[in-house]
């Protein structure tokens, strides 16, 4: 049995952060962003809110501010110190101030500056911040949505706020959603995230959740409805908020049922998905590197990264694996199949960008955010070359482009992610990334993915049989082979899927070599009218790639006479590039 709650649950290392940099005279103005969750304290988990009046606001007249339900006090002593405010400052015949207008920013800042710059030991804490000041550009504010920005920007610089033993605490979900002017350009704001619970974090929650149905009646849970350990729920609920694991938890105690392994991998992508669905999507192959033919050195290749991973060898990990190559010859497959030998979940990256001003670059944090918190994990984004890898030079959309690329390098090229946060990025057009992404250090493994030679054609062929599990009438191969040159993979597998229904509609169970003659008489093959295009894209992939071992010895004479260079050019003039 694990330790009391009471013994386990100690107050997270931002809130330490809050109290230190208070109490050293370093910050009086803090701006708290991240993670809405519960909170440990005292034995108790207690919402973001309520936690932060215990934690922070003890022996000070507090009040709290949110657009949505204007000012409220959290005591009836703190009501009745604002009510005698708001009296003293009516009797100097100032205009009255109606409560029930306080949730307007032009009339409750003015007078919530005035109440803190009055007296002494005043917390006042300002929730939703980022709907009060959302990030935008000045040039759209108004000059009075301009004086209140200013003037909330100069707490964090008047001494008043020290020297009268206050503070002013705001809440924000994303620190990009908030206007940069209250926490930026030399201010004296102190930025404190709050992180996703980490592995102690969690199992500490988890104990205080299993043993509080022990001493009460709360609808809680015991160990009985775990198929697995606290330690093993523990580890397995990364990237889940606390809420989320109770809620979890809570629902198979009610249906009196025990919480598997399986059960918690699908409350975890939904309650992830909940968060950033929009900016992902979740996969996973039922395939390892076994079902793919074709590419025998950038198998052995990856299959040395997966081998290095499961050794704990991260150092011998790339940050970034790019492929190379033209479409349809099984980038994304062989992607989905080594994050799925590794045994860590694979993301596909969606489109962050935004049509709002500010919520493309809040989408990333939080994306980050996430990833983070869900290591290991393999992340893959396709058509690289069209989303983060190219650098903007124009800043037709005010910028957001150009920060996006900065914030996905910078978050790429951080040590602490190798061996944890993988990238995977496929392009057909290395040429339109910029040198900066694709340099060491950010994209360490270059993979070329070219058109297969009549060997590996014969082999996807096979294999093809065998993933879809299509029945096929044992044969040579070779004549099928020979006649496919210029096939992609993907051109292969469509042969495969035409001859099955050919084998349907002739009444045979398996597929025959005269059903598959039938297909590639049948097939023609989308690049055929885009030779040159699948040409210059093979050339390319050629180009970029890092490593001789992996090309065909054709290709590293034609490199180093120079000669591809020379086609690539003529190519790429002839088709306008």
């Amino acid at each position: 049995m694990a330790e009391t709650a009471a013994a386990t649950v100690n107050e997270p290392p931002w809130a330490d952060e809050i109290r230190g940099a208070f109490t050293s005279g370093a910050a009086s103005v803090f701006l708290l962003h991240g993670v809405r969750d519960l909170i440990p304290s005292g034995g108790q988990y207690l919402p973001l809110p309520e936690f932060v009046h215990r934690a922070f606001c003890g022996g000070k007249r507090t009040v709290l501010y949110d657009i949505g339900a204007g000012i409220s006090c959290p005591t009836p002593e703190d009501e009745n110190e604002f009510k005698a405010f708001l009296e003293v400052r009516a009797a100097r015949g100032e205009p009255p101030f109606p409560m029930r207008d306080s949730y307007r920013p032009d009339l409750a800042i003015p007078v919530l500056q005035e109440y803190l710059m009055s007296r002494d030991r005043v917390a006042l804490v300002i929730d939703f911040v980022d709907k009060v000041f959302p990030a935008q550009e000045e040039r759209f504010m108004s000059a009075e949505e301009r004086r209140l920005l200013a003037a909330v920007r100069s707490w964090s610089t008047d001494p008043r706020l020290m020297r009268r033993n206050s503070f002013v605490l705001m809440i924000a979900e994303s620190l990009t959603d908030v206007h940069e002017d209250l926490y930026t350009r030399g201010g004296g704001t102190a930025v404190v995230e709050v992180p996703l619970p980490d592995e102690e974090q969690r199992l500490a929650y988890i104990d205080h959740l299993l043993e509080a149905g022990e001493r009460s009646d709360a609808p809680a849970s015991d160990d009985e409805d775990l198929s697995v350990s606290r330690e093993v729920l523990a580890q397995v609920t990364n990237g889940m908020t606390l809420q989320q694991i109770a809620a979890m938890v809570r629902s198979a105690h009610a249906e009196e049922r025990a919480l598997s392994l399986a059960e918690v991998g699908r409350h975890k992508r939904d309650a992830i998905e909940a968060e950033i669905g929009n900016l992902v999507e979740f996969t996973e192959s039922p395939f390892g590197l076994d079902a793919v033919a074709g590419v025998e050195k950038q198998k052995r290749l990856l299959l040395d990264t997966v081998r290095a991973l499961r050794e704990g060898r991260t150092g011998l990990v790339p940050k970034g694996i790019l492929l190379l190559g033209a479409p349809g010859t099984g980038k994304t497959f062989t992607m989905q199949c080594f994050a799925r030998d590794i045994g860590i979940p694979f993301v596909e990256l969606r489109n962050v960008f935004s049509k709002y001003v500010g919520s493309t670059e809040a989408n990333l944090e939080k994306l980050f955010h996430y990833l983070e918190a869900l290591a290991p994990i393999f992340v893959f984004i396709d058509e690289f070359d069209q989303s983060y890898g190219r650098r903007v030079q124009t800043d037709s959309d005010s910028g957001v482009s150009r920060r996006v690329f900065g914030m996905f390098n910078n978050f790429l090229s951080q040590d602490r992610h190798q061996g944890h946060i993988i990238f995977g990025a496929a392009t057909n057009r290395p040429d339109l990334i910029d040198q900066s992404t694709m340099r060491a250090g950010r994209f360490d493994m270059k993979i070329p993915f070219l058109l297969p030679d009549e060997e590996a054609r014969e082999a996807i062929i096979q294999v093809t049989f065998r993933n879809l599990e299509v029945g096929f009438e044992d044969g040579d191969l070779g004549e099928i082979a020979a006649r496919t040159a210029g096939h992609s993979g993907a051109d292969l597998r469509e042969l495969v899927r035409i001859a099955q229904r050919r084998a349907f509609q002739e009444g045979h169970d398996e597929v025959l070599l005269d059903d598959l003659q039938f297909a590639v008489d049948d097939y023609i093959p989308p690049g055929i009218s885009r030779a040159d295009e699948i040409r210059a894209m093979e050339l390319m992939a050629v180009a970029h790639t890092t490593s001789r071992s992996l090309l065909p010895e054709e290709y590293v004479k034609a490199l180093e006479s120079g000669h591809l260079h020379e086609d690539l050019h003529e190519l790429e003039y002839r088709l306008g590039w």
